[in-house]
């Protein structure tokens, strides 16, 4: 074969090939979608997730049976390793998503979605193609489900899609914590309604691959506990309630273990992956028995109600947490690990807030708690979006060298988006920068990344305290702790250029992406930034109807102010 007939075959190969990813790239008005013969419920849940994401971006229709120009099948496949999925052309058109497993199929729809492109022409499929392992075991986040936030009063359907929405990003377990203060005993009819919540929303992760786990204080009470078998106060760190009971009290130890009791025989049809036994922040007693919390009276509790979790809850593992535990209370914690083999099956530690973590470790798994909720915040998530993925960035790598993954402490939807850095984090130690860019590609539109990435950067530069006298004086926690109190305004560079970009941008969205709450939540809080700074810090007509935008969002009509965007109660409605 000659040179030149070698060339023309050749461009005509390359010819056909870009033809070929022409054709692939198109958008699209429908695609089919096909299951397993025998998909389990987590895969046929699956894709049912898949076509709720399409819908809810596009105008394209998803359908099971049938001609369509594109095609999307579902399998899975052992040998790609565990929770891994594998994205690949489909023999005869379209696209193949394999996981390794269930949980890695998720994930695998997951990267597919967040690749692929939604316009008014329809869909467009992603053209990623290759194999991902997650590196980290335990990809978890915790819901705090307390002050009527978010997760405490959202509708549970809307928090069910959420949970779901998480999933796609590659976390694989859900964290919650039943806070039975807020409750004069198991059957008081709003206990009774906060665990039905709970268990709903812990199901409905289940049903989309994610284990759940649950957190418990290790001297629990609720709000209506005998007063002769508190705790002694005073020897609190972080949050504490008087209700909190002794375990140094024969009675009172009885009592924490009906209470726990009761809340494990409730969970136990969900099979929880874990129980984690919490010392502070609500814990603790300061009585001489219990003293020093962390290595006498908190170790009393890990071991009681370990014992009880295994047997009302056969192959859960016992999660001993060190929040707020410090370094002389680590060293006898340490001891007892050593001395009682099997008293607990792993660590949670979180490097801001615990002890500096020496090479004597007990060699067990030790997970992160990363807080993204409330840095210099207040009302937590009152001022919008608060993208922090440069803290978490900083965050990760403290802690990546001994971490076996984490669970993010979330209040509420607002830190989406650092939420989405962290699941990229535990997959595969992908950079925070990436993460981001994904996210507004998938969220918005691949067309505004750079911008967008622009005002993020903008956003995290900008987030600080916020304080004006009146209305936000009024803001405070049931423990009288003010954060943000006397906070001066501070210069905010870039604010009003970043909202410009928003107010672009927000032109060029389709109409899902311009009304969905991820962009409005980011759009709001570039809007309050600039406005607070033309106005000193204090908020005008503006600042109101966009902070009463933010209350529908969240679902805080009734929540705590600590929860709550501080809109003013003389609000009239949108000027």
């Amino acid at each position: 074969m000659n040179m030149r007939i070698s060339i023309l075959i050749g461009l005509g190969l390359l010819s056909s090939n870009l033809l070929a990813a022409e054709v692939q790239a198109a958008a699209v008005k429908s695609l089919r979608l096909i299951l397993p013969p025998r998909p389990g419920p987590v895969t046929e849940n699956t894709g049912k997730v898949f076509t709720r994401q399409v819908r809810q971006r596009c105008e394209a229709k998803v359908v099971m049976a049938g001609a369509a120009p594109l095609t999307v099948e579902l399998a899975v496949v052992k040998g790609i390793g565990a929770e891994g999925y594998l994205i690949q052309d489909r023999q005869g058109g379209g696209v193949r998503i394999a996981g390794n497993d269930e949980r890695g199929l998720v994930a695998g729809v997951g990267k597919f979605l967040r690749t692929s492109r939604y316009d008014t022409g329809g869909f467009t499929p992603g053209t990623w193609r290759g194999t991902s392992v997650p590196t980290r075991q335990a990809r978890g986040i915790y819901f705090a489900t307390h002050f009527h936030n978010y997760y405490h009063d959202a509708p549970v359907e809307e928090i069910e899609r959420y949970v779901e929405d998480l999933a796609l990003w590659g976390f694989n377990e859900l964290a919650v914590w039943y806070d039975a203060h807020h409750f004069n005993g198991a059957d008081d009819p709003r206990a009774v309604e906060f665990r039905k919540r709970l268990h709903d929303i812990m199901a409905a992760a289940e049903r989309i691959g994610m284990d759940v786990s649950i957190l418990v204080i290790g001297n629990e009470a609720y709000g209506n506990s005998p007063a002769e078998l508190r705790a002694t106060p005073g020897a609190g760190r972080g949050g504490y309630y008087p209700c909190a009971v002794c375990p140094s009290k024969p009675e009172g130890m009885k009592y924490i273990l009906k209470l726990l009791g009761e809340e494990f025989d409730w969970a136990a049809d969900l099979k929880p992956r874990s129980v984690c036994i919490w010392p502070y922040d609500q814990g603790g007693c300061g009585c001489a028995e219990c003293q020093p919390w962390g290595s006498k009276g908190f170790m009393k509790c890990v071991t009681e109600v370990g014992n009880l979790a295994r047997k009302k809850m056969p192959g859960a593992r016992i999660v001993l947490s060190t929040w707020m535990i410090d370094q002389g209370e680590w060293s006898g914690i340490l001891e007892q690990l050593a001395r009682t083999k099997g008293l607990a099956d792993e660590i949670l530690f979180e490097p801001s807030v615990g002890p500096a973590m020496d090479p004597k470790n007990p060699g067990l798994p030790i997970f992160g708690f990363p807080e993204i909720s409330m840095h210099e915040t207040f009302p937590w998530g009152g001022f919008g979006a608060t993208p922090l993925t440069a803290r978490a960035q900083d965050q990760w790598n403290a802690a990546k060298a001994i971490s076996s993954g984490g669970f993010p402490y979330s209040e509420g939807i607002y830190e989406d988006l650092t939420k989405a850095a962290y699941s990229q984090f535990y997959w595969n130690d992908r950079p925070a920068a990436e993460t981001v860019r994904e996210y507004i590609a998938f969220e918005f539109s691949p067309d505004v990344v750079g911008e967008i990435a622009g005002v993020v950067k903008t956003l995290e530069q900008n987030h600080h305290w916020r304080w004006w006298p009146g209305e936000l004086e009024g803001v405070k926690l049931e423990m009288d702790w003010f954060p943000s109190k006397g906070a001066k305004p501070q210069a905010d560079p870039g604010a009003e250029e970043a909202y410009a970009a928003m107010q672009r941008v927000d032109g060029l969205l389709t109409p899902q992406a311009k009304k969905a709450w991820r962009w409005r939540q980011l759009y709001l809080r570039a809007l309050l930034d600039t406005e607070l700074k033309a106005n000193g810090g204090r908020p005008n007509d503006r600042c109101s109807d966009a902070f009463a935008e933010l209350v529908k969002i969240y679902h805080a009509e009734n929540a705590s102010d600590t929860v709550r965007p501080p809109l003013a109660k003389d609000y009239q409605g949108k000027r």
